[in-house]
């Protein structure tokens, strides 16, 4: 006669739990790793638009003409995680999307007379607020 062997239903119930747990911990370590990348392609996307303000502000004398598509300065543009990108009198703005579709970023410039150079401050505001997310902002635009 042939015995039958298999896992019982409490060894199944362990090996499920076990699972979710693991689970539980990866998936927002996980979804951190997404909201840094998306925040990279942000900066990148970003960069641009920060040394045409700054050559700008050399050739204008001032922020009072740096503009989105005038003095040099792209058009607004998106990508996967932004999208728009927005300048104003030199501030620029940039509005999230997918990940990042609470967040806007907002870098000001400050002309530094003393140094002959533009010094710039940040500011992630998310709405809802979003703890992580603007923790991770200020960790990848830190000027």
């Amino acid at each position: 006669m042939n015995k039958q062997s298999g896992f019982s239903l409490f060894e199944l119930m362990i090996a499920i739990i076990v699972i979710a747990i693991l689970t539980a911990i990866g998936l927002p370590a996980y979804q951190g790793y997404v909201k840094k990348a998306a925040m990279t392609d942000m900066l990148q996307a970003m960069t641009a638009y920060k040394t045409a303000v700054e050559i700008c502000v050399i050739e204008q004398g001032g922020l009072a003409n740096c503009n989105n598509a005038s003095n040099g300065i792209p058009m607004t543009k998106s990508t996967n995680y932004v999208t728009s990108v927005t300048v104003t009198n030199g501030v620029i703005q940039l509005v999230g999307q997918n990940a990042l579709s609470t967040l806007t970023v907002t870098m000001t410039p400050t002309l530094n007379i003393n140094h002959g150079s533009v010094d710039w401050s940040r500011s992630c505001v998310t709405n809802p607020v979003d703890v992580s997310l603007n923790s991770i902002c200020e960790d990848i635009f830190k000027f």
